[in-house]
């Protein structure tokens, strides 16, 4: 019953949509920041760290098209950010990202997204809210970055009970740790990694629950550009990761929800002219310029994943455990991360009666614990480990429709082992912000879902919002592609 009213409801707004039409919007996002550690320099003392003040200015604009049968949106910002104490004249960078939504069929449905941007790495993640930051490790210093992301989702409902679904994904990332700016005896280290891949899932769904089971893999090639005198000199590799993974969700309630998951990762180096290998082979010497020859070996790796989260038409709560396997395009390596992850998105009652779909005072906030286990290339054994932390909380103003104002906090932590120092050096930063946000005119046409593509917490997909609506927290800006940067 509830897959024939959505169909019903998803057919009846493709007919009306045709009056939305296209709308055009001019926007303003900026940030007014101080830190005291602002390129995240090495090291846990005083001493070490280098505070500043600085500013972020993105203008732009966003032009988004509802028409029947299909929703287009595409955002353009130019990024302007200048340090107060650190650089004579602003940097500038950028970013586009098109998304779309296809209601390819009264049973189907298809979400694509392209997103472009470069900047500087200790900035990117106050592009997202404090509920929606990801734990990542990264190479410290004023690293710059230049990425890209692709992704394609298809869903299509066999029965009532069944759903097919599908998804592609690829992405880009090259970073510069600029060492030569602060020496002019280092040489620079750089990075130009890659990842694409697909997966295939099917669920089945009962009253108060669902399980599904997907097939996947990707291929990624990895390639650190280091100075001769570097502690890990540089490499490329190319890897096949095959996945196989099952999930389940209960819903306990209309508002309290639970899952899990396990699967299995292979992952699989990519010797030139001979594959994929099972089993130990020494790679072609094409395959490796800086190691040729090296013999390498596949491994396997188990995922596992539980969740509990908390869903109401004004706010949301999640707390998650998970083992996964991801390649790090920052620092071009295949890791294991273990991490233990909390966010929530909820209505303060300060201002108004916030048990509405649109309350004018928000709170967001999410904290995370990670350790990564970096992959050897040769052998396929984790070989060192990584902690991070991090912490994100945020108060947010909507005097109105398209426009908001934030006062956040961010901290974070990092520390690696002596093996691990060669990539990802330890740190930690705090950095209050000052955010705003203006949009004009405020009405957008239409808003492409942002939590579909295999993304629920709920087995009855509650939490998935409706199409063509804007989410109830409103987003300070776009995300850059889905977790980790696919839709695996």
């Amino acid at each position: 019953m509830r897959s024939t009213l959505g169909f019903a409801a998803l057919t009846l707004y493709s007919v009306t949509a045709a009056a939305q039409s296209t709308s055009w919007h001019g926007t303003l996002n900026g940030d007014v920041a101080v830190t005291d550690n602002v390129f995240a320099r090495p090291g846990y003392s005083i001493s070490n760290r280098d505070g500043d003040l600085f500013f972020q200015l993105r203008p732009g604009f966003l032009i988004s098209r509802n028409a029947p049968r299909l929703i287009n949106t595409l955002n353009a910002e130019a990024e302007i950010v200048h340090y107060a104490f650190n650089s004579r004249y602003p940097s500038v960078s950028g970013r586009l990202g098109w998304n779309a939504f296809i209601l390819t069929g009264p049973r189907s449905e298809m979400i694509t997204s392209v997103n472009a941007s470069t900047g500087i790495l200790t900035s990117l993640q106050s592009r997202l809210n404090s509920d929606e930051t990801t734990l990542n490790i990264n190479p410290v210093s004023k690293v710059t970055f230049a990425q890209a992301d692709a992704s394609e989702y298809f869903a299509y409902t066999l029965t009532r009970e069944l759903r097919l679904s599908q998804g592609l994904f690829a992405r880009y990332n090259q970073t510069n740790d600029n060492a030569e700016d602060l020496d002019s005896m280092m040489e620079n280290t750089l990075t130009n990694s890659s990842e694409a891949g697909g997966n295939v899932s099917l669920d089945r769904q009962f009253m108060m629950s669902s399980i599904s089971v997907e097939l996947g893999g990707s291929v990624s090639r990895l390639e650190r550009k280091a100075p001769p005198t570097a502690m890990m000199g540089s490499r490329l590799d190319r890897q096949f990761s095959p996945r196989i993974r099952g999930q389940y969700r209960r819903d306990l309630d209309r508002r309290f929800s639970l899952g899990a998951d396990a699967g299995l990762v292979y992952v699989l180096p990519v010797c030139g002219s001979t594959g994929p290998s099972f089993v130990a082979t020494k790679c072609d010497p094409g395959s490796d310029p800086y190691n040729p020859g090296e013999e390498r070996r596949g491994g396997y790796f188990p995922i596992l994943g539980a969740q509990f989260s908390i869903t109401e038409m004004w706010g949301r709560g999640t707390i998650a455990v998970r083992r996964d396997v991801t390649p790090n395009l920052q620092i071009a390596q295949n890791t294991v991360n273990d991490s233990v992850t909390a966010s929530a998105a909820f209505p303060l009652p300060w201002l108004d009666d916030s048990r509405r779909r649109a309350p004018k005072l928000i709170g967001l906030a999410s904290l995370g614990i990670q350790r990564t286990r970096l992959i050897d290339s040769v052998t396929n054994d984790t070989k060192s480990s990584i902690d991070a932390a991090r912490i994100d909380a945020a108060v947010t103003y909507v005097p109105r429709p398209g426009v908001l104002y934030t006062l956040r906090y961010e901290g974070q932590f990092q520390t690696s082992d002596s093996v691990a120092l060669s990539q990802a050096l330890g740190f930690y930063r705090n950095t209050i912000y000052f955010t705003f946000s203006v949009r004009y005119p405020n009405e957008v046409a239409g808003t492409v879902p942002k939590r579909r593509a295999g993304n629920a917490t709920r087995a009855d997909r509650r939490d998935q919002g409706s199409i063509g609506a804007e989410p109830v927290v409103p987003d300070i800006v776009e995300g850059e592609g889905g977790e980790d940067g696919d839709e695996r």
